[in-house]
């Protein structure tokens, strides 16, 4: 992006692989109604996992 050269993966998710060596991307929709990436979005990146993906699992200790 930064050179504006290649494709970006604005609106993709990338996933990797290890064990089968192999990448793989995942189309993704913006929620509109997200307070950090919807429609006039005010919210800090900080606050984005807390907020776009409440239902994560957390790691375990």
């Amino acid at each position: 992006m930064l050179l504006g050269i290649g494709e970006t993966l604005v609106g993709r998710l990338l996933a990797y692989d290890a064990l089968g060596e192999e990448f793989r991307t995942f189309k993704v929709r913006r929620d509109p109604n997200c307070p950090a990436c919807g429609e006039g979005a005010e919210i800090v990146i900080a606050e984005y996992d807390q907020l776009c993906m409440p239902h994560a699992v957390a790691p375990a200790h």
